[in-house]
């Protein structure tokens, strides 16, 4: 119990100073626009065959590039809430000079994840209602009632996250540019899990690699039930391999944390970056 109390007091510290930067919530909404959903529409709007998308159509069974580009912002902000909001704000406390102290309270270290994770989602959620808004409103997307019955596959996904924040927050604490780390692997780890184009799409060497992250099943769930988009395997298939890749990348993450503040407290380098 004081843990949780902890992690809701570290979450709703992160809220609201976020909330007293509007330039940083606003890049919170512009930022996967302009960066994503934007490039992706008018690429696939460049291909399209009398104002239709014949090639995603004839891939995945559906023209809607509007809700095939968003609906991937929602996987792709969840990655970018995994390694920038839980694991790359480590890095922010050390050089803002607060980490070191934090690591003296009496919480324990995993809940500092936590915590930040819990702000993070909170903002991830803002965000991805605000997208959405704009989307209905500029780009013409139409939501489906239907696309609720992700929701499941989303919550799991968000575990599964979790676990991935902790392996990139055991490595950021142990590098000193971490910057460029997390940006690539934040990119690569979002392209992978296709939430710009089908992973069908992807060379067949990446393709395993695709298959072996939980966000590829969760994006293709939640396609099926916004868009009504053919599934990449049978349903019940691919809730199991998210679970597997669940219950797979939440100890590795947490034993990569672990090992990370065991060396950092040995060598004495929390305070160096």
């Amino acid at each position: 119990m004081d843990e949780l109390r902890a992690a809701l007091a570290i979450a709703r510290k992160d809220i609201r100073n976020v909330s007293r930067y509007r330039f940083s919530v606003a890049s919170s909404i512009f930022t996967p626009l302009y960066q994503g959903v934007l490039p992706g529409l008018l690429f696939g709007a460049s291909f399209a065959v009398g104002g239709k998308v014949v090639g995603l159509d004839k891939t995945i069974g559906t023209a809607d590039l509007a809700g095939f580009i968003f609906m991937g912002g929602v996987i792709s902000g969840l990655v970018a809430t995994a390694f920038w909001a839980m694991a790359m704000s480590l890095r922010n406390e050390m050089e803002m000079g607060t980490l070191e102290p934090t690591w003296l309270t009496p919480t324990a270290r995993e809940t500092l994840v936590i915590g930040r994770a819990l702000g993070g989602l909170f903002w991830f959620g803002f965000s991805t209602i605000a997208i959405f808004v704009v989307g209905i409103a500029f780009f013409g997307l139409r939501l489906r009632a239907e696309m609720l019955y992700a929701l499941p596959a989303l919550l799991i996904a968000i575990v599964a996250m979790v676990g991935v924040a902790y392996l990139i927050a055991g490595v950021v604490l142990s590098i000193r540019d971490a910057n460029l780390f997390v940006d690539c692997t934040n990119f690569l780890f979002s392209v992978a899990s296709g939430v710009a184009f089908p992973v069908l799409l992807l060379p067949g060497v990446l393709q395993p690699v695709a298959y072996a992250l939980p966000t590829t099943y969760a994006m293709d769930i939640l396609r099926q039930q916004a868009l009504g988009t053919r599934p990449l395997f049978d349903p019940a298939l691919e809730y199991v391999a998210l679970l597997v890749g669940t219950v797979v990348l939440f100890p590795i993450g947490l034993w990569a944390y672990r090992r990370a503040d065991r060396r950092i407290r040995r060598l004495g380098t929390i305070n160096q970056y």
